[in-house]
């Protein structure tokens, strides 16, 4: 997907790389404008069936904004970890990102791209 959306996806990669050593796609979909904050907010309390359903952007644009991430992840040669997404207040009611509960887009979904060296940086600073 080398076009227009690279021009958002990457610089909001960079800008969450940078303030917190990890990039997360649920905040890159926030970040560029494909989820409205409310609507992301009603998903990861488990208001509803899927993140997919909350975006603007059709699955096509969504799937390809995946691929962007790993993409430029792979790049820069960042660490990929897998984050579990429960809902708030749920118990552990695991979320959906996928209509189609598809294995391996789940995982595109939840997986955080770790600087690790920024990640450290960061919490030095902290202390």
């Amino acid at each position: 997907m080398s076009d227009k959306r690279d021009g958002k996806i990457i610089p909001e990669m960079e800008r969450q790389l940078e303030e917190r050593g990890y990039a997360a796609v649920p905040d890159v979909l926030l970040g560029i404008g494909m989820l409205d904050a409310r609507k992301y907010e009603e998903w990861r309390k488990g208001g509803v069936r899927c993140l997919e359903d909350q975006c603007s952007a059709d699955l096509a644009k969504l799937h390809a904004v995946l691929r962007t991430v790993k993409r430029h992840a792979e790049e820069l040669g960042l660490k990929p970890s897998l984050a579990r997404y429960e809902a708030e207040g749920r118990g552990r009611m695991m979320l959906r990102f996928t209509k189609s509960n598809d294995a391996v887009l789940e995982r595109l979904y939840s997986t955080h791209y770790l600087d690790p060296w920024k990640a450290q940086e960061i919490r030095r600073g902290r202390r």
